[in-house]
C-alpha cells in the first residue's frame, strides 16, 4: 500500500481511520478538506483545488483523505492501489 484513498460518508471516520492507517504504516496524509478551506472559512477556487490535488497526486506514496467525487475522482482511483470505503450505517 502506497497510495491509498479513504472515502465514504460523512460522519464515518475518514480522518480518525486515516491518522491511524498513518501510525501503523507511517505514509503522509493528504487531507482535501485542508486543500479546499482556508483558514478564514473560504474555499478555494476550482481552479487552485484541483491544480493542488494534482500536485499532491505526484507524491510517490500518500493516504488520501476526502471524497470530493466530481474533482479528479477516476484520476485518484487510477492512481492510487488501495480504496478504504467507509459505510456508516446506524
Amino acid at each position: 500500500m502506497k497510495k491509498i484513498l479513504v472515502i465514504g460518508s460523512p460522519g464515518a471516520g475518514k480522518s480518525t481511520f486515516s491518522r491511524r492507517l498513518q501510525k501503523k504504516i507511517n505514509l503522509p496524509i493528504i487531507y482535501l478538506d485542508q486543500l479546499f478551506w482556508r483558514s478564514d472559512k473560504t474555499t478555494v477556487s476550482k481552479e487552485e483545488f484541483l491544480s493542488q490535488v494534482k500536485l499532491k497526486m505526484q507524491a510517490d506514496a500518500w493516504i488520501m483523505d476526502g471524497n470530493y467525487s466530481d474533482s479528479l475522482f477516476n484520476e485518484r482511483l487510477n492512481a492510487c492501489n488501495t480504496v478504504f470505503f467507509l459505510d456508516y450505517i446506524v
